[in-house]
């Protein structure tokens, strides 16, 4: 088994208002297969479904994977008759991911199995086996936010930076209180920055303002950042979430129990 990739994405309940539950207990009924053993999804001839779900130390584990039948030959030799013989039978093939969510970050990570199981055959089968007639639930990857550091040690200065925040759920991060001060004192969906350099000077992209915008559009998956700057007299434009989070897990974490206690510690260090 070769090293694979994990991924990280945002589970948000879209619903207003009070929820009569906790998150966990809501999550933990969408995802439970109990409650409807036919549940599944198929997609390009693969019967998805998943398990039913556990709830280990504040996080939710399970698996998502997926089994396809298809006919098969095989050749013998026949004593009796003295002559070669086909037996046609079906076969069964395939596989099954690892996920945890940590029910008070509201943050799912999971892994690749390549090459039967990539990151959006993942989200194109878990998104409608979680949605299935609920609409409230919604699942959004998340960028990985050293790609703004990076473009900023890429230009000479920083011309222009626009920043979206959505109101999120379930919270504000501390270092976005600008943001949550315009949308909870105006009752407002989102809010938008723009910052502009005065003529012959650039912007400062360590301000709070921007840090703030830039964790929680990381961690909600909502919202957006641009950001112009200027290379040897040349401008250049940034947008952040092209790139996604991603961690690496060894061959060697290999049994269910490892794996989600490593994906777990990996939601942990990246989101506390």
């Amino acid at each position: 088994m070769a090293d694979r990739d994990v991924y990280f994405a945002k589970i948000t309940r879209n619903q207003t208002g009070a929820f009569d539950h906790p998150f966990a207990h809501d999550l933990l009924a969408a995802l439970n297969p109990h409650l409807d053993p036919d549940r599944h999804v198929t997609r390009y001839g693969r019967e998805w479904k998943l398990s039913r779900p556990k709830e280990e130390a504040g996080f939710i584990v399970g698996k998502l994977g997926f089994v396809r039948t298809s006919p098969t030959a095989e050749m013998r030799y026949d004593d009796t008759i003295e002559d070669f013989v086909t037996d046609e039978s079906y076969a069964s093939q395939g596989s099954v991911s690892m996920f945890v969510v940590d029910a008070q970050r509201e943050i799912m990570a999971f892994e690749e199995r390549l090459p039967d199981i990539k990151c959006q055959s993942f989200l194109g089968a878990f998104r409608p086996l979680l949605h299935q007639d609920d609409p409230r639930w919604s699942v959004q990857l998340l960028p990985d936010p050293t790609e703004f550091d990076e473009f900023i040690r890429s230009v000479d200065s920083i011309q222009r930076i626009r920043a979206v925040v959505r109101r999120p759920n379930p919270g504000f991060l501390d270092d976005a209180k600008n943001f949550e001060d315009v949308i909870t004192q105006t009752h407002a969906e989102r809010a938008e920055i723009v910052a502009v350099a005065p003529r012959g000077e650039g912007l400062n992209p360590t301000a709070p303002w921007v840090k703030g915008a830039l964790a929680q559009i990381t961690e909600q998956g909502k919202g957006s950042l641009t950001a112009s700057g200027i290379k040897e007299g040349r401008r250049r434009t940034w947008k952040f979430g092209t790139r996604l989070q991603v961690a690496v897990i060894s061959d060697d974490i290999d049994t269910a129990e490892n794996i989600w206690s490593w994906m777990a510690r990996q939601v942990r260090e990246r989101f506390e």
